[in-house]
């Protein structure tokens, strides 16, 4: 077989993504001398899913909380509650995403009649440029959402191009929203689409069932006592601040989002879009207008109402589906037409690799190695010599796998926290103190420049935990542990003695203040 031949670019496609994830796995290890996730969140999704499996849903036991950013992927991490293999199963469920991403985009320039240099540039090298192996080593939801958006993209043009609507396009759509709440943006589009192209029974269970999946489960978090969105949700939203209105909102979410190079190429994406229905007639009419109308808006939501951005994760899986949605559309282009229509993509991946590959393989990279010897090294010392209460600012390491209570005073974990940080008027200096107390707790692990001053009046700054060298991106280098009652910091500073002579190479512990 020739590469031009089209049943070769499927798996061209997918063995070009997986060879990319493979590369950055091996790196990060040789990197860490460990296997560990670049992010400390994937933990958050597997302290929820071993807490789902013994009955709470939350990260501690008996007490609810949405700490977990989709609705679905903590369910498929939850068998082997605890164990190594549960640990492995982000690993896992990424490897398949990928994998499957790597796959559609095969199929999508196959459909699009790519051959040749074109095909090669696209199959081989757009998996990796465009982050598909990027967002999978990441080990979040992000990557089986983007597998699910590429089949929704693929699955909508064969039914609107007369090959009916397959199974697999519902399910999809009705997946999207699960794994990822922008998810319901294109499969709303794609329902509506289909209703409005006839296929009106197929694209009233997406609409239903999608919807009733995503209230449900809000209907689920207020019969629980919590926020009918997820904390993370919540807290990440609030980030933004309360702009007035909904114009106001998709403006300054819009603003935001392009201030970050992944921004501006979704933007430049959109527009390049819109130009290319405005100058090619074929590009007006028919499946061409219907897939590129419903993909652009479905991107143009996510600029002005999701996400962009840490360590290129929310948005790379509507940049690849606008890219496939334009292929696909341009099978009806001849000539220079054509030549415009594949210039754009091929144009897009550049950009995309521009922005995305230095920060991923210069930094991100690192960070199982800075995740190693920080959360990993907290989550340790929590579990085997603290054996109490704590409360921290990055919940999902120390949380997972510890029978103790976790505070989370980001709030991801914790409404008391959320409410407390994004409730009302800014928070009153030593916030956490009555939090902690609360809770029996009487060690506090955090990043003094984010919470310095919640920390309590009676604190006691005990010890700091830092690294060598500082390779990755994490939230701070530095961290301070406390006293929460001074009359336990003798007791504290023994633990942290007995600790620090167990750290791996690259962690230091060190006492400080009275008795270092």
């Amino acid at each position: 077989m020739t590469l031009s031949r089209a049943t070769n670019l499927p798996m061209l496609g997918m063995l070009a993504a997986l060879a990319g994830l493979f590369a950055l796995e091996v790196v990060a290890y040789l990197h860490a001398g460990v296997f560990e996730y670049p992010l400390d969140d994937v933990y958050i999704h597997l302290a929820m899913a071993s807490n789902i499996a013994h009955g709470t849903y939350g990260v501690n036991a008996g007490e609810p909380a949405s700490a977990a950013s989709s609705i679905l992927y903590p369910l498929l991490l939850t068998p082997f509650p605890d164990t190594e293999v549960q640990r492995l199963l982000p690993l896992l469920w990424n490897i398949l995403a990928v994998a499957g991403c790597g796959w559609v985009w095969g199929r999508i320039a196959a459909e699009a009649g790519l051959r040749g240099i074109a095909a090669l540039a696209v199959v081989l090298v757009a998996p990796v440029a465009l982050n598909i192996s990027g967002v999978g080593f990441v080990g979040m939801e992000a990557a089986p959402h983007m597998a699910v958006s590429l089949i929704i993209v693929l699955g909508l043009w064969r039914a609107l191009t007369g090959r009916g609507v397959a199974l697999w396009l519902i399910a999809a759509a009705v997946a999207a929203p699960l794994f990822r709440y922008e998810g319901l943006a294109l499969s709303l589009l794609s329902a509506a689409t289909l209703f409005l192209t006839g296929h009106r029974r197929a694209a009233g269970l997406i609409a239903v069932v999608s919807v009733g999946a995503v209230l449900g489960f809000s209907l689920f978090l207020t019969s629980l006592g919590l926020d009918p969105l997820p904390g993370s949700v919540a807290a990440k939203s609030a980030e933004l601040g309360s702009p007035s209105g909904l114009p106001e909102r998709l403006l300054v979410g819009a603003l935001f989002n392009m201030g970050k190079p992944a921004g501006v190429i979704l933007a430049a994406l959109i527009g390049a879009t819109v130009a290319l229905i405005a100058a090619f007639p074929r590009l007006r009419q028919g499946p061409a207008l219907w897939l590129l109308s419903t993909v652009g808006l479905a991107a143009l939501a996510h600029l002005t109402l999701g996400q962009i951005g840490w360590m290129h994760r929310y948005e790379p899986y509507i940049i690849v589906s606008l890219l496939g949605a334009i292929l696909l559309a341009s099978t009806g282009l001849e000539g220079r037409a054509k030549l415009v229509a594949e210039g754009t993509v091929m144009a897009a991946v550049l950009a995309a690799g521009i922005a995305y590959m230095p920060k991923l393989w210069g930094t991100y990279v690192w960070n199982p190695r800075a995740i190693h010897l920080q959360q990993a090294q907290l989550a340790r010392f929590a579990r085997d010599f603290v054996r109490g209460p704590v409360a921290v600012n990055d919940l999902g390491r120390i949380a997972w796998g510890n029978p103790n209570y976790v505070l989370d005073l980001w709030g991801l974990g914790s409404a008391e926290a959320r409410d407390i940080r994004f409730g009302g008027p800014p928070p009153a200096d030593g916030w956490a103190g009555p939090l902690a107390e609360r809770h029996g707790v009487r060690v506090a692990m955090i990043y003094d420049k984010w919470f310095r001053t919640a920390a309590g009046p009676g604190w006691v700054r005990v010890g700091e935990m830092t690294q060598d060298p500082r390779n990755g991106a994490i939230g701070d280098w530095t961290v301070s542990f406390y006293a929460t009652d001074p009359a336990f910091a003798a007791e504290l500073r023994a633990q942290i003695e007995s600790f620090a002579a167990t750290l791996p190479e690259g962690a230091t512990l060190t006492l400080v203040g009275a008795g270092a």
